[in-house]
């Protein structure tokens, strides 16, 4: 049984040499096959030999982000080559582990792999993000103005620690002092977006900040709404709730929007998103689609989209979501 391993060495918790010890316990019959790749070209070049060569099953050990890059690559090289699909096993070492979580993946790195000769596969849902005619895709949740400012906002912190931590001209009490707080944040894991919702509040522009909205069989509306949401998954982040009642299987997602318009409705918005309540808010709607379609009304206010923690679009002016339906296939406990 041939299985590849794709393991990223920058995602918050991983050891690699920990994790290739481990793996290579729990499948020590298995033809293993093992790589981390430091750039797109040689993720591209890795799953494309894999895929060439039938492989069983792939491993990836990292976060949402790191799954969300490799689905893309996979799925372009499908696209492109004709290639099928190979069964995802998930070890969960990132800053957010939401897939990971809601498939019920253990934390024990022996056990989830060894879910590839033990478990079962389970198609889920693909949420393809179109912008300005580019394809991305997620799994998870993802959505636009505050949201995509608070995982944009923790992203470029997370680069500025790391870029300061190795930067060879900073200083040498600067460089540890970098180092120091990238560890913290990685410890903090899904934590870091909680306080960074708390500065994209703070800091929230609404000027020019207007959206069309157009969801097939409905006439179209505008609506400034600082927090949209669309939801393959009832949890974000471990701590936010915001389609409690969501599934990643059934062929439609969630679209949240919150019309909040002041610093007190948007903190507590974030509040019953916590709670898994925000779509009872008197200024807050909630639809399950298959697909719809939103354009800035403003070209001073061009669209942002993130998906699965990692910015998808920047600087675009419309963007058309759709629902692939069980479109991945995932490996899990049971059988």
């Amino acid at each position: 049984m041939r299985v590849s391993i794709l393991i990223n060495p920058k995602a918050g918790s991983a050891n690699q040499a920990q994790v290739e010890s481990i793996v290579r316990e729990a499948l020590f019959r298995c033809d293993l096959h093992f790589a981390n790749p430091q750039t797109l070209e040689e993720l591209d070049l890795f799953l494309a030999h894999e895929m060439l060569n039938r492989t069983n099953a792939l491993i990836i050990c990292g976060g949402d982000g790191t799954i969300n890059v490799t689905f893309k690559t996979m799925f372009s090289i499908h696209r492109r080559l004709g290639f099928e699909m190979p069964p995802v096993a998930l070890v969960r070492s990132g800053t957010a582990n939401d897939l990971a979580e809601k498939m019920g993946i253990s934390t024990r790195i022996h056990q989830a792999v060894r879910n590839i000769l033990e478990g079962t596969i389970k198609n889920i849902d693909v949420i393809e993000v179109t912008g300005d005619g580019k394809k991305s895709y997620m799994l998870t949740n993802g959505g636009l103005g505050l949201p995509a400012m608070t995982a944009e906002m923790s992203n470029d912190f997370r680069s500025y620690l790391q870029q300061r931590s190795d930067c060879p001209k900073a200083a040498m009490a600067v460089k540890v002092l970098a180092k120091q707080s990238y560890s913290l944040v990685k410890r903090m894991g899904p934590q870091i977006y909680s306080m960074m919702a708390m500065e994209a509040i703070r800091t929230w522009d609404p000027t020019d900040w207007k959206l069309e909205v157009q969801i097939p069989k409905k006439p179209k509306f505008e609506t400034t709404a600082p927090i949209i949401l669309v939801n393959n998954q009832p949890n974000v982040a471990s701590t936010f709730t915001p389609a409690p009642f969501t599934a990643n299987n059934d062929g439609t997602m969630n679209l949240l929007i919150s019309e909040s318009s002041s610093q007190v409705e948007h903190v507590r918005t974030a509040l019953n998103i916590r709670r898994g309540t925000a779509a009872r808010l008197p200024y807050s709607k909630s639809y399950e689609l298959e697909e719809f379609s939103l354009k800035s009304k403003s070209s001073k206010r061009p669209l942002t989209f993130f998906g699965d923690g990692e910015v998808l679009h920047k600087g675009v002016s419309e963007i058309t979501v759709k629902c692939l339906h069980l479109f991945m296939p995932i490996v899990v406990a049971g059988r």
